[in-house]
Formats: C-alpha cells, structure tokens, sequence
C-alpha cells in the first residue's frame, strides 16, 4: 500500500491563511474538520448527495464554519441514479455505533466491488445532482486552492461536469480513482491514467492509499 497523504503538505505549501477547500463526497465530514483545524481561517465547502451521510455530517460537524451543499456532483444538473451502500458488518471509522454504511454509494454500477468487498451490498436509488461548472457561476469563487474528491467510481462524471472550474480555478487536484487495467470496482470507472489524460494541464505529484483495484492521485494544476 502506498502511504497515506498528509494534510500538512497543503500547510506547507499554501501561505493563505484562507484557503478555498472543496470536499466532494464528504461522508462524515472528517476531511473537512482536519482542514478546518489545518488552517486558520479556510473557506470549506463540502458536497454530499446520500441523506445518511448528511445526517452524520450534520451530527458530527455541528455549527463548525463548513458549507454543506446536498447534492451529488456530476455531469447532469437534475436527478440521477445512485447505488446506495449498505453492509450488515461494516460501521463508520471515526463513529462505530452509527448503524449504516453510506461510504461506498456510486453514480456507477458495482462491478468488481462486489467480489472484493462481499460484504458490502448495493440498492438503486435516485439523489439530487448539480455540474460543478453550473453550481459556481453565481459564486463570486475565483481560485479553488484544494478540489478533494472521493466519489466512488463517479470520477468520470464528476470531471465531466466540471471541465472548465477544474482547469481554470482549481489548483490542487486530490482524487480517487477505483480502476487498475481492467480490475474495476464500478462499471467503466476511471483509471488513474484516465483521470490525467482528462486534464492535460494537471501534473502528478503522488499516488496515495493504492490498494491494488483503487487509490488516490495528487495533482497540481501547472497554469495556475
């Protein structure tokens, strides 16, 4: 496995004491309190579309100075079909008595998830969803200093629906991506190759957390 990403490179290497952080696929909110406790004054939205993530997020945050936006961002502004984790044996990292699994929902169709993670089960469901280009028009946002994406398969819709934010605004890319060669978790989900080749404009800086079907990957947009 590769090693976990530390936060404190961001620390280091942006001076803002208010940076604009975008947490995609929040969850629980954590990502979003690390950097909140990380700099002095950030700026934090965080973007959720499974109502049992936002009723954790909202439990654990609390009146914390975080933006909470309930919809699922991808390439569709309107209603999408989602697949809805649930596992009988799972339970939250950080909160192990909440009785439910949402950390795995997808706009993708499981595909090899299901035999490397037999445990954990799908149900079709429908949420909100907004294209990031559409939802920052009337946001007076310049520069997005941290994009930090987890959306389970969906990296293709998520960049597809954020093209022009992406390679205009966004300065450091962090973003999953849940296939390796044809090991893929979700059905016809992005590589990591895949996701560099989407934005040509973006150099890597680290792969992270690869566990061998899935993993992080660091990028920094090279025109900002």
């Amino acid at each position: 496995m590769e090693k976990d990403i530390n936060k404190g490179y961001f620390k280091d290497n942006i001076t803002k004491k208010n940076p604009t952080i975008f947490d995609v696929g929040t969850f629980d909110g954590s990502d979003c309190l690390d950097f909140l406790d990380l700099f002095d004054n950030p700026n934090i939205y965080a973007f959720e579309a499974d109502k049992r993530s936002v009723e954790i997020f909202k439990k654990y945050v609390q009146d914390r100075p975080i933006q909470l936006i309930e919809t699922a961002l991808s390439n569709v502004d309107g209603e999408i079909e989602f697949y809805q984790s649930e596992s009988e044996t799972r339970r939250h990292t950080r909160y192990d008595y909440e009785k439910t699994w949402s950390a795995s929902g997808s706009v993708k169709k499981p595909e090899n998830h299901l035999s490397v993670f037999p445990d954990i089960q799908f149900k079709l469901n429908k949420v909100k969803s907004t294209k990031l280009d559409t939802w920052i028009k009337d946001k007076n946002i310049d520069i997005i200093d941290i994009m930090w994406v987890d959306v389970n398969g969906g990296e293709e819709e998520f960049l597809k629906g954020g093209k022009t934010t992406i390679n205009e605004k966004v300065d450091y890319l962090y973003i999953e991506f849940n296939g390796v060669d044809d090991r893929k978790l979700y059905e016809d989900c992005y590589t990591a190759n895949q996701i560099k080749q989407t934005l040509p404009n973006f150099e890597e800086l680290g792969i992270f957390n690869f566990m061998g079907n899935f993993g992080n990957i660091l990028l920094r947009n090279k025109d900002l």
